[in-house]
């Protein structure tokens, strides 16, 4: 697997939330959050600018895990958020990027591997951390499913 640290731009997003406990339960909160976020971005004439993501601003705790799930999207896009859909924006700076390849269920070496390689770099943690889902896993085989990963360099 290739990390490499990259350079980003800001990123303007529009993301409905959800709450979860850890495990199997993570997929139907992705799906219906996806869903939600879908369906308003075709209701409201957003150009999505890249594939769905998820972004976590917090370390799950106490076995629950709170997600953003959501687009990239223009800052004039992301100003059309309303009710449950809300818009933030991922700072300019430093990252370190790696692209996961297989089933999302083992999405979670891939974060190992990442978090591992900041002390590579010298560099400290920082939040958040967000996951673009590059393909779609209901029409390729679930072992060529990439997933890009990112984390924050503090």
């Amino acid at each position: 697997m290739e990390i490499e640290r990259v350079t980003l731009p800001e990123q303007a997003y529009i993301y409905v939330e959800r709450t979860t406990q850890m495990g199997p339960q993570i997929a139907d909160a992705m799906g219906s959050g996806f869903g939600e976020i879908y369906s308003f971005t075709e209701q409201k004439g957003i150009q999505r600018l890249a594939m769905p993501m998820a972004v976590y601003v917090d370390m799950p705790q106490d076995n629950q895990m709170t997600m953003r799930l959501g687009f990239f999207v223009s800052v004039a896009d992301a100003e059309k958020a309303e009710g449950a859909v809300k818009s933030a924006v991922i700072t300019a700076g430093d990252a370190v990027k790696a692209v996961h390849v297989g089933p999302y269920s083992s999405l979670n070496e891939t974060h190992q591997a990442v978090w591992g390689h900041f002390a590579t770099l010298g560099a400290k943690h920082a939040m958040p951390v967000w996951e673009i889902y590059v393909d779609d896993p209901t029409t390729m085989p679930e072992a060529e499913v990439k997933t890009q990963v990112f984390r924050k360099i503090g």
